[in-house]
């Protein structure tokens, strides 16, 4: 690798160049956020930029920065690991702050799962690399649709200092969340993406913030544990609806509940919003098919401590039926948000008949209506406002915006 003389080749003809005013350790800073092989480049700078790169904190390995080479997709793949396998060896041994991982893996088209466990192994190597590095964020995602990266759960099993972890297009095997409080005592922030969860229960002693979002697939019946959570997300709208248990400590939750592929049994709803009754920040969509509700059927628990709820243009089916049922059960309600993406009556999803259409909302100071610039004069929703301010809700109290685009 060519160096270049000294930091006066890099500098114009009687100017001075401000950055090498800078200390090292600025400068190790700002270098840390480019993708791994640029930042290997900066070592062609000066003989003080010869070695900085080695002490980053913040580590991205990005197989994107080898699209462009010569040779097909499996050769780019090679020269990408043979990269980042030397990256390592010659780093220096000093705390990471940040992992980040855009991996290459066969499409799922052209490979069985024995090339994905074999094609993964290296990512697998590196993640316990850095896990050993103290690395407090780690973030592994996989550079192709349709392909996964086959996670070896062992690498979080002995004691590390991870803090937060984001996986996408990851296939996790029976035995990963055992490994993971096994391992990761300081864990607070896991989010999964489009990944393949195997394991029955869910449970964690120590997380805060869990997110399983769209594309998930999960095991039939399984239940997610995690006493200490106070932030939960669930959205994906291909798997049914999880058993939510020992979740004491929860306060938000964005949820989405019901799939557009087979009917969910309304029993399954009840137990699932039953493990949500004690949160005070409630973002509900309703994915399902249609689902008619008997008159007398009490599905909605009471939300004493709710204090802003979210919902979507399905609860405005039937004369706002699953709006109603909400409102008569949200004594302490102080914010209601509708998003209303397009045309309520042509989306009759969740439909009932409420023994009584009237609701009692003392604390209720905000009522905020988001839809599209052509439903301005849509008669649904100049009944719905009639409707609040018949049970109570003042027109000053209503606030009407349009969507950004």
């Amino acid at each position: 690798m060519a160096e270049a003389s000294g930091d006066a080749l890099m500098v114009p003809a009687g100017a001075a160049c401000r950055i090498n005013a800078l200390p090292n350790h600025v400068l190790i800073h700002a270098i840390s956020f480019l993708d791994a092989r640029q930042l290997v480049r900066t070592c062609v700078l000066s003989r003080r930029w010869r070695d900085l790169w080695r002490s980053v904190p913040r580590v991205n390995a990005s197989r994107k920065e080898f699209e462009g080479t010569a040779g097909t997709w499996v050769q780019q793949n090679l020269l990408f690991k043979k990269f980042f396998n030397r990256f390592l060896m010659l780093r220096n041994p000093t705390p990471l702050d940040e992992f980040k991982l855009l991996y290459g893996v066969p499409d799922s088209r052209y490979s069985v799962e024995s090339d994905f466990v074999a094609e993964s192994e290296d990512a697998n190597l590196w993640i316990g690399h850095t896990l050993q590095c103290n690395a407090r964020s780690v973030n592994v995602s996989v550079h192709d649709v349709g392909a996964k990266l086959c996670l070896d759960s062992v690498v979080f099993a002995s004691k590390c200092f991870l803090t937060s972890l984001e996986l996408t297009w990851v296939i996790l095997f029976t035995g990963f969340f055992e490994n993971l409080q096994m391992g990761c005592k300081m864990l607070e922030r896991l989010k999964l993406y489009g990944c393949s969860i195997n394991d029955a229960e869910i449970s964690s002693q120590t997380l805060k913030l869990f997110r399983i979002d769209t594309g998930c697939v999960l095991a039939e019946q399984i239940s997610i544990s995690i006493p200490s959570l106070i932030d939960l997300g669930y959205l994906s709208e291909d798997i049914g609806t999880p058993l939510l248990k020992n979740l004491g400590s929860l306060e938000t939750a964005t949820v989405s509940i019901g799939t557009k592929n087979y009917d969910t049994p309304l029993s399954d709803i009840c137990q699932f919003l039953r493990g949500l009754s004690d949160v005070t920040h409630l973002d509900l969509l309703y994915e399902g098919r249609k689902l008619k509700i008997e008159k007398d059927f009490h599905w909605c628990p009471k939300f004493n401590n709710l204090t802003i709820l979210t919902l979507g243009e399905w609860c405005l089916c039937a004369d706002f039926y699953a709006l109603v049922v909400f409102l008569q059960n949200s004594p302490n309600l102080m914010k209601l948000i509708l998003k209303v993406r397009k045309k309520p009556d042509t989306h009759e999803m969740f439909i009932g008949e409420p023994e009584e259409r009237y609701f009692t909302c003392e604390h209720l100071k905000i009522v905020e209506i988001v839809r599209p610039g052509n439903l301005e004069h849509d008669h649904m929703l100049n009944d719905l406002e009639k409707f609040l301010v018949g049970n109570g809700i003042r027109s000053d109290q209503i606030e009407i915006k349009n969507w950004k685009l």
